[in-house]
């Protein structure tokens, strides 16, 4: 008896080793599958000489940038690096800045690295600096290092990039840095790149206000002479008396022949703007122009101003205007359109002019625009909120339906009070263009009914053939859900089309 114990003792023992192996293994298998699909969430992809790393928001961590740093040190010969590394866990780049130095033959760098959490912050600012200033055959750079780095190390960063003497265009985007006080004198060393002919700086939400602008003026006094300046100060503080300073400094760049400014809700008002056009006016280089003025408070004296730049600029070819704001009136409305109209023809037009109330007489005015710049190859217009009724939708749609070159085309006609008849002669517009390849139509907030929806589906149906993107919404119209379930059937799977509805009870519309 003793003996069988011990023989069925040593068989229990036997079955659970095997199945305790079986656990392990199952464990072991199941650990390596999460790490090879923690592995291949690391994006990488390698064409002749160049590497793209699109790694943004994945929330890697250092383990996972080792890869990446890795595959720059196996291709050496790199001239070209687009590394977008942003919104991560990363806490240290030095191996990865390591092997970005040894890139000798570089002349292109995309690099974001912005809002990962970051240790021993000034000695990898320090890294930094020293592999971008090794990299002697770059001409363009694309630097992001937005809600990272303090004053200090970012202006070590940018002493290292100032040693890049072959650098002619450059990117620097500090979004959500706190640049107020002093810290725009980390943009200093900028003015070492003597031969820089494209800047474009991202400063938005930067906490910048009146004082801070005397150091934009330095910097700008101090560049050498640009052909292409872009400056987004979205969401600062600067006031009129910031747009004044701004504006000084802009008038040592009076040479420019590519100029975008963004200034979206600093509260320049008519006076600032008026100190800003008339800088613009005297740039008579210019063949490209992006003014963002949207919730300034410009009012009609502002819109004025911009209207009087616009009259000087005879050698345009590229236009965007934002001056969309609830304190807007038909005087500053028609000044800038009236000016639009008298350049010479445009091959880029985007006016983004809504909230202004401007009625069917403000779409007539655009129509008489459009029928002078017919060639246009791209047309963006927003009209949110004009009220401008289904005869404004059908003077707008005339001077679409007069482009002879159009190859992108957007309308936003949200809030505009518009019936069945008005969408109906946009969509009509659409079919009728001659050869967009792009489109994107949004005529949501109007009252549109089933019947109306329908038959815009079915022209734009027939204008598929010819595009190869178009994009519709259409929320909070009249639709019903019976007919919103047709149109999502009929339509839904069809790839190059994209369709946003949805429905509200009728009573909103009683």
């Amino acid at each position: 008896m003793p003996q069988q114990e011990n023989q069925q003792q040593k068989g229990s023992s036997s079955t659970f080793n095997k199945i305790l192996w079986i656990i392990v293994g199952v464990l072991v298998a199941y650990n390596i599958k999460l790490y090879l699909n923690r592995s291949s969430s690391v994006h990488f992809e390698i064409n002749g000489n160049e590497i793209t790393m699109q790694n943004d928001a994945l929330y890697l961590k250092d383990s996972d940038l080792q890869t990446l740093s890795k595959k720059l040190s196996e291709n050496p010969q790199t001239t070209k690096l687009n590394a977008q590394l942003s919104i991560n866990q990363f806490s240290s780049f030095r191996d990865f800045f390591a092997s970005l130095e040894k890139l000798n033959n570089l002349n292109e760098l995309q690099l974001s690295l912005g809002n990962n959490p970051l240790v021993n912050e000034q000695d990898q600012a320090k890294s930094l600096s020293q592999a971008l200033s090794k990299l002697t055959k770059l001409h363009t750079l694309s630097l992001g290092l937005d809600s990272i780095f303090n004053n200090e190390s970012r202006e070590i960063i940018l002493k290292g990039l100032s040693k890049i003497s072959g650098l002619t265009q450059l990117r620097v985007s500090l979004i959500n840095s706190d640049l107020s006080g002093d810290g725009l004198k980390s943009l200093y060393p900028l003015i070492e790149l003597r031969n820089l002919k494209s800047l474009e700086l991202l400063l938005v939400g930067s906490k910048l206000k009146e004082e801070e602008m005397k150091h934009l003026q330095t910097i700008l006094h101090k560049l050498p002479k640009l052909n292409k300046l872009n400056i987004n100060l979205y969401a600062n503080k600067i006031q009129i008396d910031g747009a004044i300073t701004l504006s000084g400094g802009l008038f040592q760049q009076k040479q420019l022949k590519e100029f975008g400014i963004d200034l979206y809700f600093n509260n320049i008002t008519a006076n600032g703007t008026e100190s800003l056009m008339g800088v613009v006016g005297s740039m008579e280089n210019l063949t490209s122009l992006n003014l963002g003025l949207e919730f300034n408070y410009i009012t009609n004296e502002g819109g004025i101003q911009v209207g009087n730049a616009l009259n000087k600029l005879k050698n345009l070819k590229d236009l965007s205007v934002n001056a969309a704001t609830k304190n807007f009136g038909w005087d500053g409305y028609e000044a800038i359109v009236s000016a639009i109209e008298k350049l010479p023809p445009l091959n880029n037009l985007e006016l983004i002019i809504g909230i202004n109330k401007c009625g069917s007489p403000g779409a007539e005015l655009l129509k008489k625009a459009l029928f002078k710049h017919d060639r246009l190859k791209s047309l963006k217009i927003n009209f949110l909120e004009n009220y401008i009724g289904d005869a404004g939708a059908t003077f707008i749609a005339e001077g679409i339906q007069y482009q002879k070159n159009l190859q992108q085309l957007s309308v936003n006609m949200n809030f505009n009070s518009l019936s069945d008849r008005g969408a109906l002669e946009l969509a009509r517009a659409v079919k009728n263009a001659k050869s967009p390849k792009v489109v994107d139509l949004r005529v949501s907030q109007n009252q549109i009914t089933d019947k109306g929806i329908k038959d815009i589906f079915v022209l734009l149906e027939q204008a598929l053939p010819k595009i190869d993107q178009l994009e519709v919404e259409l929320l909070n119209t009249a639709l019903t859900n019976a007919t919103r379930d047709d149109i999502e059937l009929k339509y839904g799977k069809i790839d190059k089309l994209q369709i946003r509805l949805n429905t509200i009870p009728p009573s909103n519309w009683e």
